[in-house]
């Protein structure tokens, strides 16, 4: 051991520097190396990547790229907030694991909560359907909106069922009631009094969204002038008699699931925040009351770095926009929900979902996080089911327990990438806020179709991308499972559903005696005679004493002014029309057969192989039956084999060499036979031999630049198929 002492290199506290012994890398001499090992192919083009963001992301990151950034050395829980709004919480980095609910009645989710929480779930994230959203009871709703998105719940005593045997003074508690927070903070209200327990100990949130409700819905039942009157007299209530509990929430993950880039996301939600303050300043209320009440919301997605430096940027924006408020520095961390994100999740192969929101989750916690919701991968196909909530749930525990992220406060913050990033991001974003705000604020950009036109055009970009396969969606446009077991779909029947929470509502007002019946009345007509200061007290009150949903928003709003309409920002998945044109064509083959694709092999096995393998991919994506070959004597065979399977396209694969006779003889002799099949050839000739090929019977050519949707929804459309 001695002599192995003896010769044991340096220790790095013994050295100036880890690794002294390597020299200095030099960046010309690197650049040098990577333009030979490119052999003439641009630098710009092979090295660079441009994302939507119109960001350029470097292959390399240096210590120059960070040195003008000007808080490069803040520390978490200080100004600007970026690496976090606090220095230490609850004795690490713990973030709330806040999973939505996914039932559909009070019975259902009280069911969840009560098992999540005994299993690691730590705060209740409850989500309402769209008809409770916008202030409607069920039988008030069209069938379509009751059950849509969420939980019906539409009374004090329901939501007393939802949250019943949970100690809320224990757990926080986040209501997502859209336009209609008033009644719902006078149920919850009616609960924390049911339980003997003290509005002021009350955690989370019971927040309104407006412009959120209005982006999702298109619509809103009142004008916004009584939104915000809304939004006011919640705030005012809540800071003197539940100061921990949230009144206002932007939900920025709406316009990243309409398909918004980081930078669109982040100028839209902070636009969004920019017009509450506006709206709150004008009734009076200190803003310095208001913003602890704020909550932001947003999506991640699967471009890890990207979503950590948006959330990162996210903070420090709202400090700068604080900032210039004259708000107390002690009050402006941003308080942020991250949800995985809706647009990269898929129906087909839904197990990579787990994949997807894994790093999605671990790119939340890693941009700071305060509370986390991991989506269930069966979402897309239907109600999240015990076992795939179950797994959500548990990313986060091994996350946190396993992976011990919970012990390192911003663990990206010093990283040369990131910083730059963040800081590139939040340059941009800054711009496109200017730009909403010279269009009057954000109200009026919705008014005028600017986000929807400008997120919709960058969706129609990653759509692009997606169908030419220049963004890979595994298991959906490359490397797809031909075998997989489908999940069954759980259909709802929704007419009953409707026919089962409108008989409960009922119940709910005649259930009681006569004088129950003649109390909720005057309570009602209290409510509508009350002065302004008085109208949160006469709400809570009209709850308590039975009051639904429908009858306190509908005597709330009974003078209501014209209500504002937007064109709503849909959710759009990118895998979504590949999978309804694998549905159709899967559909057609169960039904009536056909839809067979015959790959005809030309030349040497081993030197088809690569178009054979890109055809059979390109084509059994698209829920195609292939029929893989494995090489033929003569383009006569190839073709005769073709006829003989029946099949409705041909795929001629092979070299280029094998093709100057090879493919025109094959596309000869199925032409001759059947003229309604149709002739493909593998590859792209230049245009002298594409024309010829053509002349001789091919019908279409394949290759790495071709759009895969389109091509693949014309193949289905002269087969008869329509997605």
């Amino acid at each position: 051991m001695s002599s192995e002492n003896k010769t044991r290199p340096h220790s790095k506290a013994d050295s100036g520097r880890l690794f002294e012994e390597f020299p200095p890398s030099d960046p010309a001499q690197w650049r040098a190396e990577v333009d030979r090992l490119l052999k003439g192919v641009p630098y710009e083009k092979r090295m660079l990547t441009n994302t939507p963001e119109g960001i350029i992301l470097q292959p390399i990151y240096r210590r120059e790229d960070s040195a003008d950034i000007p808080h490069i050395h803040a520390l978490p829980g200080f100004s600007p907030f970026h690496r976090g709004g606090h220095a230490v919480k609850n004795g690490g980095n713990t973030w709330e694991i806040a999973q939505e609910t996914s039932g559909l009645t009070p019975q259902a989710v009280n069911a969840e909560l009560r098992h999540d929480l005994k299993c690691g779930q730590t705060a209740i994230n409850l989500i309402l359907d769209r008809a409770s959203r916008l202030g409607f009871d069920p039988d008030q709703a069209q069938t379509e909106m009751v059950g849509a998105d969420g939980v019906s719940i539409s009374s004090a005593r329901e939501l007393a069922v939802a949250l019943a045997g949970i100690d809320i003074q224990q757990t926080p508690v986040y209501i997502h009631a859209g336009n209609c927070a008033l009644p719902y903070l006078g149920f919850l209200l009616a609960v924390v009094k049911e339980q003997k327990a003290d509005p002021t100990d009350l955690r989370g949130a019971v927040a309104i969204d407006p412009l959120g409700e209005l982006v999702a819905c298109g619509s809103i039942r009142e004008s916004l002038t009584e939104s915000y009157d809304d939004m006011a007299r919640l705030t005012a209530w809540a800071s003197e008699h539940a100061p921990q509990l949230g009144t206002i929430w932007i939900h920025a993950g709406r316009y990243h699931d309409g398909g918004a880039s980081a930078v669109q996301e982040l100028a839209f939600a902070l636009a969004t925040g920019v017009a509450y303050l506006r709206e709150m300043d004008k009734r009076n209320l200190a803003l310095e009351t208001v913003v602890p009440r704020m909550r932001f919301s947003f999506a991640v997605g699967t471009h890890f770095f990207m979503e950590v430096a948006k959330l990162r940027a996210a903070r420090l924006l709202w400090n700068r926009i604080l900032e210039s408020c004259d708000i107390t520095e002690s009050v402006r961390a941003m308080w942020m929900h991250v949800r995985t994100s809706r647009q990269t999740k898929t129906t087909y192969d839904p197990h990579v979902n787990l994949l997807r929101a894994t790093t999605e989750a671990f790119s939340g916690i890693v941009g700071g996080a305060d509370s986390l919701h991991v989506a269930p991968f069966d979402e897309q196909v239907h109600q999240p089911d015990d076992f795939s909530r179950r797994i959500a749930r548990n990313m986060q525990n091994v996350l946190k327990d396993e992976s011990h992220l919970s012990q390192i406060i911003d663990p990206a913050g010093g990283s040369w990438y990131v910083e730059r990033l963040t800081a590139d991001l939040a340059e941009a974003a800054w711009k496109l806020l200017q730009d909403v705000e010279t269009r009057g604020g954000m109200f009026a950009a919705l008014q005028e179709g600017f986000p929807q036109a400008e997120i919709a055009a960058v969706y129609e970009k990653r759509a692009d991308d997606f169908a030419s396969r220049k963004t890979v969606m595994v298991g959906i446009n490359n490397y797809p499972n031909l075998t997989e077991r489908k999940l069954n779909d759980h259909v709802i029947d929704r007419a009953d559903f409707l026919d089962k929470r409108s008989r409960a509502i009922q119940a709910v007002r005649t259930g009681g005696d006569h004088q129950s019946a003649v109390t909720v009345l005057q309570k009602l007509t209290d409510l509508l005679d009350a002065d302004q200061d008085a109208i949160v007290s006469a709400v809570i009150d009209a709850a308590a004493y039975g009051a639904t949903l429908g009858e306190i928003h509908k005597t709330l709003h009974a003078n209501s002014k014209p209500a504002p309409t937007v064109t709503p920002i849909p959710v759009r998945r990118l895998a979504e029309p590949l999978e309804k044109l694998r549905r159709a064509i899967e559909t057609k083959r169960v039904e009536s057969g056909g839809m067979k694709v015959y790959l005809a092999t030309l030349g040497p096995v081993g030197k088809y192989m690569p178009r054979l393998d890109f055809a059979a991919s390109f084509f059994e994506i698209g829920g195609f039956e292939v029929i893989r070959t494995m090489g033929h004597d003569t383009p006569e065979e190839a073709a005769q084999k073709a006829l003989d399977a029946k099949a409705n396209i041909v795929v001629i694969c092979g070299r280029d060499d094998d093709y100057t006779t090879g493919a025109p003889a094959v596309a000869r002799k199925i032409k001759a036979a059947n003229a309604s099949a149709k002739v493909v050839l593998a590859g792209l000739p230049d245009e002298e031999t594409r024309r010829a090929f053509t002349e001789a019977g091919v019908d279409e050519f394949i290759h790495i630049k071709s759009n895969l949707l389109k091509t693949l929804q014309g193949f289905a459309a002269g087969l008869g198929v329509s997605s």
